[in-house]
């Protein structure tokens, strides 16, 4: 079991992850991974800009002055690696002992005497000879020492790991000091030197001043590290299932056509059957009329032949004693009507053709199969941090589709009365939340836009997000975050963000993060509020923003940026990778003009509410222009502010002193 722990300890602690060897002059990085610094100095090399990231995350780190040498030492790294020197020369020594006498030296004279105790303060092995001098010093007579046996026990391990063996890298002296000047850990001879003019306090005392509030940041990043097991369990289940979704859809897909194929196969028998019906029908039809044809050529030649051998052999007498006979049978046979008779019977015989519908038959059968598309899967985060989602799609036609319900409110401080309302969020109820920036308030309405209740707030809100559990999230007092329910209230305070700016932005993802903006930064938090994802900065780059952010999140859990001064939408990875930007300043197709606040529909479709252009504008889930929804021209909008998709799939958006209703 020994043996196995110090396997363990060796591969995951003392192993540089660059060089695969064990380390030579370790160096922590900010993010807590460690490598050697010659490792780190030759991938500093390898850079172009001469900017290092961790290899393990590729978070950026910050270099000193002087490099990576300045970066700070691992002493953690260096007192295991002692202690497993140790303990692989205690075990060498059990294993050769049963072959042949195997011995420690003595580390305090020169005659190679094989060590008999060991000094639990100096770490050193003593002969007999030089453990009685050093029970004799006046420096070293207190000083805990025991047998070599007692060592290759294990009844002193925890001596050995209590005692302070971390050394100077410059002066080999113990560390006793800790520098708050500098947060680095210190020897006497640094704190006569360099450090001279600098607050110190004994590492003891540090310690005890730091280890509490260490100890309380820990218990809640193991919380944190139960949160994120529960997502990749839940994502190892979901690659698990994965093949067989792929499979069970293929052979949907495979069904479906066979049943358009049957379908067909049916239809076109039909379709056979029906035309030889109608053919049988076509022949009687035409058999009949040849057989009327007929009589009437045979009737017309008898005419003729009968006409002409009277005219030409007979008598004045013949001729006339059946003139007025062959008369009338001569304008029988000429008759106009008879001959008409004929001519629309034989046009009354009809062909037969097939219209195919060549040019769609593809885009029709298409249909009928129909499409694959993809599906939320529902995550496992917390189901008190889960956002409230409205699945409705928005009409993709490219000419403004909706129409103007009603507007409810005006200006004023009463019930159902607005002043600069914000921001928009629907409960899980269908309520529509309202946050009033001077009235300092949230006003809470039924669907169709009646007062239903109010929060009176002691700040004014920027944003507001409904959970599924019933609470509110609520933005725009400095660097807290306000959740309120029905009985009572607590705050989230944001750390590492910059001081004197307030909260604005806020959503939480399927991962059950709480993602809010604070000036130009972006900020994805655990349900209890540390800081998990940080990232954004002044500037216009990809990864940059300006200091006026909203924000939205899709199915994808993709963090939807509206840069209100930057004009544009930014979107990012859940890790704060930077995907693409859409939208540029102007009021072309587009372009936007102060977007302010951001939604995403059930087919992560973007809509966002520009306060500059008088209009609502939405993008694709892959960032195209897809139309303006709502504009001052159709609808008379102006200064939209807040925006929100209703459970009756109503798009409700805020403006200066009134909400408006859409359908």
């Amino acid at each position: 079991m020994a043996s196995n722990a110090i396997s363990e300890i060796t591969d995951e602690f003392l192993v540089c992850q660059i060089c695969l060897e064990n380390f030579k002059q370790p160096k922590v990085l900010p993010c807590l991974h460690t490598f050697c610094q010659p490792c780190l100095e030759r991938l500093l090399a390898t850079e172009p800009v001469g900017k290092l990231d961790c290899p393990t995350c590729r978070q950026d780190v910050p270099l000193p002055e002087n490099g990576v040498q300045g970066l700070k030492y691992n002493l953690l790294v260096g007192k295991l690696h002692d202690i497993l020197q140790q303990q692989s020369k205690w075990s060498a020594k059990g294993e050769a002992s049963e072959l042949e006498e195997d011995r420690v030296p003595c580390m305090g004279c020169e005659k190679d005497e094989p060590a008999k105790f060991y000094c639990l303060e100096c770490t050193d092995y003593l002969c007999q000879v030089c453990n009685d001098t050093h029970r004799r010093l006046k420096g070293t007579i207190s000083h805990k020492v025991v047998t070599v046996q007692d060592v290759q026990s294990g009844n002193f391990a925890s001596d050995l790991r209590a005692r302070e063996t971390s050394k100077c890298e410059t002066h080999n002296e113990l560390h006793k000091f800790y520098c708050d000047t500098c947060h680095r850990v210190i020897c006497l001879h640094c704190l006569v030197t360099a450090h001279k003019d600098h607050q110190y306090v004994e590492i003891e005392k540090a310690v005890e001043r730091e280890g509490a509030k260490i100890k309380a940041k820990l218990a809640t990043v193991k919380n944190t590290v139960g949160l994120h097991e529960k997502w990749v369990g839940e994502l190892r289940s979901i690659k698990d299932n994965w093949s067989s979704q792929v499979q069970r859809t293929e052979e949907q897909i495979e069904k479906q056509a066979t049943n358009i194929i049957n379908a067909v196969k049916k239809i076109k028998q039909d379709r056979i059957g029906q035309l030889r019906t109608m053919n049988t029908a076509r022949e009687k039809q035409l058999q009949a009329a040849m057989e009327a044809a007929e009589m009437d050529l045979a009737s017309a030649k008898s005419c003729v032949q009968f006409t002409d051998n009277v005219l030409e052999y007979g008598s004045p007498a013949e001729v006339m004693s059946v003139a007025r006979e062959l008369t009338r049978r001569l304008d029988e046979t000429t008759d106009k009507n008879a001959i008409n008779k004929a001519v629309k019977l034989i046009k009354s015989i009809e062909d037969f053709t097939l219209d195919p519908q060549e040019d769609n038959v593809m885009e029709e059968v298409a249909k009928l199969v129909g499409r694959v598309r993809k599906t939320r899967i529902p995550m496992l985060g917390s189901s008190q941090t889960k956002q409230v989602r409205t699945n409705v799609v928005m009409s993709h036609s490219s000419a403004p589709a909706l129409d103007h319900i009603k507007t409810v409110g005006k200006d004023g401080s009463r019930d159902g009365q607005f002043s600069t309302p914000l921001s928009l969020a629907v409960t899980t109820d269908g309520f529509i939340v309202v946050a009033e920036f001077y009235n300092e308030r949230l006003q809470i309405l039924d669907k169709d836009g009646s007062f239903k209740n109010k929060f009176d707030l002691w700040f004014k809100p920027s944003c507001v997000a409904a959970l599924t559990n019933g609470e509110l999230l609520v933005t725009g007092n400095g660097n807290r975050i306000h959740v309120l329910n029905k009985q009572c209230s607590r705050v989230i305070q944001v750390k590492r963000a910059a001081a004197g700016e307030d909260t604005k932005g806020i959503a939480v993802d399927g991962l059950g993060r709480i993602i809010v903006t604070i000036g130009c930064q972006v900020f994805a938090l655990s349900p209890s509020g540390d800081v998990m994802v940080k990232f954004g900065g002044k500037g216009q780059g990809q990864q940059q923003l300006s200091s006026s952010l909203r924000v939205a999140v899709n199915n994808s859990n993709h963090i939807i940026i509206s840069d209100n001064r930057n004009n544009n939408i930014k979107v990012f990875d859940p890790s704060g990778g930077h995907l693409y930007t859409c939208g540029s300043s102007g009021s072309g197709h587009g372009q936007l003009d102060s977007p302010y606040c951001v939604i995403t529909d059930s087919e992560d479709n973007i809509i966002v509410a520009e306060f500059g252009n008088h209009r609502v504008s939405m993008f694709g889930s892959d960032g195209t222009f897809m139309k303006h929804v709502i504009t001052q021209e159709e609808h008379g909008l102006f200064r939209p502010m807040g925006v929100a998709l209703s459970q009756d799939g109503h798009l409700v958006i805020s403006q200066y002193h009134s909400v408006k209703f859409f359908k």
